[in-house]
């Protein structure tokens, strides 16, 4: 790992180092850098892969070693701050929000920034995209006890409340916890009910781990009713485009196979509906769901929960 930092800091050295020294001879650079004119050269070959498939060296970066001497072309420099479309910031506003637990205020000044930069006819539309995004990651305060609980196998207390009722007294033997679409829930025995039963863990009320032991049994999981679950728990079977084949055939090596127009298909676990439709629509057009049915009727709601129709 420290070869990996020690290489992105070289790369990010070298470009704004050449933009500064136009010219540079390969051997300054190298010296500079305190590496071999060999290694250099390699690090020079690596930024010209710098973009999005199939990474032409025009899009971002154009960097190149004329008669001995390296000179770089920043064509996209933002010279002024740049013009977004409602999609492109609330992409951007989506990606930040997985960043929110580690960046708290300043995560929120951020896409204050986000919205300024927008044109202004097109702010409306951001608002209204940015308020359907499900992506903070947030977990409620039960899920560390509830997740010592069912790791050491004990059972637990709480108070439940149902719409409509008062809470009730719950002893429970927690055998899964699961999230689905922005809600955490628990899997269990219920003494109560004397049956198996799903808990929402935000209608929980004085959630407290018990010293009374328990034995799950080998089909536990399969016992309680899990809205993640069922048909698209199989595997899901993904396309990608030739575009996308590149990065994909990176990540799931010899378990993507390759496509007789140059695109790719993987199995991917299909456990998770949420993760399985930002996953897929986070290639854009690049990436269709072929199987199971559930898997695609999935992915096609959240794309049209994302436009608004």
């Amino acid at each position: 790992m420290s070869n990996v930092h020690e290489r992105l800091r070289r790369l990010l050295f070298l470009v704004p180092y050449v933009s500064k020294h136009p010219g540079v001879t390969v051997e300054a650079l190298a010296k500079a850098l305190n590496i071999s004119r060999e290694d250099l050269l390699e690090e020079l070959d690596l930024l010209t892969c710098v973009g999005r498939p199939p990474f032409n060296p025009d899009d971002y970066i154009d960097i190149y070693v004329d008669n001995d001497r390296v000179y770089v072309d920043l064509d996209q420099r933002l010279f002024a701050p740049p013009r977004l479309t409602a999609g492109e910031a609330a992409a951007l506003a989506a990606a930040a929000e997985l960043l929110r637990p580690a960046t708290g205020d300043a995560l929120q000044s951020a896409l204050t920034k986000l919205e300024n930069i927008i044109p202004p006819a097109a702010r409306e539309r951001f608002r209204d995209m940015y308020r359907k995004i499900d992506a903070t990651g947030e977990a409620p305060l039960a899920l560390g006890p509830l997740t010592r609980a069912i790791l050491e196998r004990l059972e637990v207390t709480f108070g439940y409340a149902t719409p409509g009722r008062p809470a009730e007294s719950r002893q429970v033997r927690p055998y899964e916890l699961l999230s689905n679409r922005g809600q955490w829930y628990l899997q269990g025995f219920c003494h109560t009910r004397q049956d198996a039963r799903l808990f929402r863990l935000d209608r929980m009320e004085d959630l407290a781990v018990t010293t009374t032991a328990f034995q799950p049994p080998a089909d536990a999981r399969a016992d309680v009713p899990n809205p993640a679950r069922g048909a698209s728990e199989a595997s899901v079977r993904v396309r990608f485009s030739p575009t996308a084949a590149p990065y994909v055939k990176e990540r799931f090596g010899q378990d993507a196979r390759p496509l007789p127009d140059g695109g790719v298909e993987v199995r991917v676990a299909g456990d998770s509906e949420r993760w399985l439709t930002q996953w897929v629509l986070s290639f854009g057009g690049e990436a269709e769901v072929l199987e199971p049915a559930s898997a695609r009727a999935a992915v096609a709601r959240a794309v049209h929960a994302s436009i608004g129709s």
